[in-house]
This record gives structure tokens, C-alpha cells and sequence, in this order.
């Protein structure tokens, strides 16, 4: 009966340190993986958001797997819009808007100029739009979807994705682009202004030797007005070089 009792014992006491390296083991694996979110976030954090590529690519497994998913969903989404509104003015058709040759090509209604313009704006109230939901507390904790995972690894992405530094910095680029969608429209708008100028003394002005010549003093004068206005927004505003534009005009008509 010893020897039986004895047996039983050391089994159960294998079976026990079986499972408290196994448990053990879990454990480890469950801080490696939070270690490698962790410096995945540390290093998404640490990228430019207009300049920087956002790499999707997942290192984690199981649960720990969907943390990192949404966590450079995130990331991803936001860079992207933000590229998309930086950049809404680098396309040949919006900076040649006011070249010389694409006047005299598009006149007199410059209908693809107008509708290059309004579909920048559009791009650019779509993507301030999104940058905006993406920068809410709440939306943030909704790019996690809690039905697929336990309230653990929903506790551990709330840790990791609201800092009161993160928030900060979200709260900031939210700001900074609305300023800049501001800026952008307002630039639009002014070329919009110029378009219209033109369309209306479509009959007075001409090309002749890359510059604009105008048939009175007043509408030289109107032009080169709309002209400076641009290019403040350009480059105080905007921080872009001068605009792609003629302000070479006079009257010779």
C-alpha cells in the first residue's frame, strides 16, 4: 500500500511540475508577444505620418494577433489620410491649373480645371474627415473587435493605444489638420477666384510669349491682386513653393 501510495504521489507531483512549466512556459510566451507589440507600437509611434511607410505586416499570434492588427490598422489609416491630404496638391493636374498653357487650353469655361479643384476639395474634406473619427477616444477603442478576443487583451490594447501622451499627440494632429484642410480650401478657392476672372474677361486677355496680356490697367491690376493673394496662402500658409502660375501680365491689347 506504501509503495502504491508512494507511486501515486511522485506521479501527481510529475504531473505538477509538468504543468507548472507549462503554465510557465505560457506565461513567457504571453510577455514575449505583449514585448513585441509593445515595440512595434513604440516604433509606429516614433514614424512621420506623411513621410514614413506603415508596415501591416503581423508578428504576434492568437489573440496577442488582433491587438497588433488593429493596432497598425490604426496607424496605417491615419498615415494614409494624412498623406492624402498633404499631398492633395502635388498632382500635375492641380499644380498646372494656372500654367499659361493650361489657360489657353481650357478656356473659356476651364471645366477640367474646375473639376480638378472640386474634386481636390472633396478628397480633402474625405480624408480630414477620417484623420478626425480615427483621433476620437472612442473610435479608437472600436478598431479592436472585443467579440474575438477576452477583456484581458482588451485591457492591454486600451494600456497601450491611451496614453495621456498619445491622446496629446492625437489631439494635436487632429488640430494641425484641420488648420491645414483650412488652408488648402481657401487656396483652392482663390485659384477658383482666378478661374472666374478670366472666364469673365475671357474676351480681354490673350497669350503671347508664355505671359498673359490683359486690355486694361483695372484687370491687370484685379489679376495680380487674386495672384499675390495665392501665393500667400502657398507659402505662409501652406508652406509650398509659389504656385505654378503666370503673374507675368500686363496690357498689350
Amino acid at each position: 500500500m506504501k509503495k502504491k501510495i508512494k507511486k501515486i504521489l511522485i506521479a501527481l507531483g510529475i504531473i505538477l511540475l509538468l504543468l507548472g512549466f507549462l503554465i510557465g512556459y505560457a506565461v513567457y510566451k504571453d510577455l514575449q508577444q505583449e514585448e513585441i507589440i509593445k515595440k512595434e507600437v513604440l516604433n509606429l509611434s516614433n514614424k512621420d505620418l506623411v513621410n514614413d511607410n506603415f508596415n501591416t505586416n503581423i508578428k504576434t499570434t492568437g489573440d496577442y494577433a488582433y491587438v497588433e492588427s488593429a493596432i497598425k490598422k490604426f496607424y496605417k489609416e491615419l498615415s494614409d489620410n494624412v498623406k492624402l491630404l498633404k499631398f492633395s496638391l502635388e498632382s500635375d493636374e492641380l499644380t498646372n491649373i494656372l500654367s499659361v498653357d493650361n489657360l489657353e487650353k481650357n478656356r473659356p469655361n476651364f471645366l477640367q480645371s474646375h473639376q480638378a479643384i472640386s474634386t481636390a476639395k472633396a478628397n480633402s474634406t474625405k480624408a480630414l474627415n477620417k484623420i478626425s473619427n480615427l483621433c476620437e477616444e472612442e473610435n479608437i477603442k472600436n478598431l479592436l473587435d472585443k467579440d474575438k478576443v477576452s477583456d484581458y487583451y482588451v485591457d492591454f490594447y486600451k494600456k497601450i493605444m491611451y496614453t495621456e501622451q498619445d491622446l496629446k499627440e492625437l489631439k494635436d494632429t487632429k488640430e494641425e489638420m484641420e488648420e491645414f484642410s483650412t488652408n488648402l480650401n481657401s487656396f483652392l478657392e482663390k485659384e477658383e477666384e482666378i478661374l472666374n476672372m478670366l472666364e469673365k474677361n475671357n474676351a480681354y486677355w490673350k497669350v503671347e510669349n508664355n505671359q498673359l496680356y490683359f486690355q486694361t490697367e483695372e484687370q491687370v491690376n484685379e489679376y495680380n491682386k487674386l495672384y499675390k493673394e495665392l501665393k500667400e496662402i502657398a507659402i505662409e500658409k501652406l508652406n509650398i513653393d509659389e504656385p505654378s502660375i503666370t503673374n507675368d501680365s500686363g496690357t498689350s491689347m
